[in-house]
C-alpha cells in the first residue's frame, strides 16, 4: 500500500500530510513564513503524530507551485532531500488543483484565485461536483480581468485562495448566476489536497526523481524583475 508524505510551503501556510489510499492519516499546519525553520520540524512531528516510520513512505508529494518563489523553493529542497534519502519518487501537485479539491463539492465553477502581486493573480477553472474537472491551465492574469472570463461560464462560482483577499473588489461583481466565496477554513492550503491528488498522478505513473523535480514558478522572482 502506497503511504505518501504531503508538503505545501507554497504559501504563508506550512502544511503537511501524511495520506494514503483510505484516506488522511493526519494533517499539520502553521501559518507561519518561517518555512525554512519550521518544515523539518513539522515532517518529524507529523510522523510521530501518525506514527509512521520514515521508511513506510512510498512517495513525497510536493506542491510544484505556482505560489511564493522563496516558499517553493523550500518545499522542493526539502522535498528532493528526503526523496534522495528515502529513495522514493516525487509527485507534483498544482497549488491550484489543491484549492480547488478544498471545495471541490461545490457544485458549479471553481476559481482559486492566488495573488502573484502587482494586480496579477494566477488561477484555473474548475467544475466541482460528483468529480472535479479542470478546465483551463493555469493563467497569469490581471485580477480585473477575471470576472470578465467568470461570466462566459454562466454558472454559480465559488472563489478560493488568498488572491480573493487582496482582489475582492474585482471578484464581487453581480451577474445572473451566484458568486460564492471560501470560508476561512477552506481558504488555506493543505497537504491532505495535495497527497490525495497525488494518488490519481502515481496510478499513471507521473513520477520525477529528486534529480528532476522542479517547481513550477511561471514568472521570475520580483527581484529578478526588478533589475530589468
Amino acid at each position: 500500500m502506497m503511504k505518501i508524505l504531503a508538503i505545501d510551503s507554497s504559501s504563508k501556510t506550512a502544511t503537511v500530510a501524511i495520506v494514503d489510499e483510505e484516506g488522511v492519516i493526519g494533517e499539520f499546519s502553521i501559518n507561519h513564513l518561517r518555512h525554512s525553520v519550521i518544515l523539518m520540524p513539522m515532517i518529524d512531528e507529523i510522523l510521530k503524530m501518525a506514527e509512521t516510520k520514515k521508511e513506510e513512505i512510498t512517495h513525497i508529494a510536493v506542491c510544484e507551485g505556482p505560489g511564493s518563489f522563496t516558499g517553493l523553493r523550500i518545499g522542493a529542497a526539502t522535498a528532493k532531500g528526503l526523496a534522495q534519502a528515502l529513495s522514493v519518487p516525487i509527485v507534483g501537485v498544482s497549488s491550484l488543483d489543491g484549492l480547488a479539491f478544498n471545495v471541490s463539492e461545490f457544485k458549479g465553477i471553481i476559481c482559486p484565485v492566488i495573488d502573484a502581486l502587482r494586480g496579477y493573480v494566477y488561477t484555473s477553472f474548475y467544475r466541482g461536483g460528483n468529480e472535479l474537472k479542470k478546465l483551463s491551465d493555469t493563467i497569469l492574469m490581471k485580477a480585473k480581468d477575471l470576472p470578465d472570463i467568470i461570466k462566459n461560464y454562466n454558472s454559480d462560482v465559488m472563489y478560493i485562495g488568498d488572491g480573493v483577499t487582496s482582489y475582492k473588489e474585482f471578484l464581487n461583481k453581480k451577474y445572473d448566476f451566484n458568486t460564492f466565496f471560501a470560508s476561512s477554513v477552506d481558504n488555506i492550503a493543505r497537504a491532505s489536497s495535495i497527497g490525495i491528488q497525488a494518488i490519481e498522478k502515481i496510478k499513471c505513473d507521473e513520477l520525477n526523481t529528486y534529480i528532476d523535480f522542479k517547481p513550477y514558478y511561471i514568472r521570475k522572482p520580483a527581484v529578478l524583475e526588478n533589475t530589468k
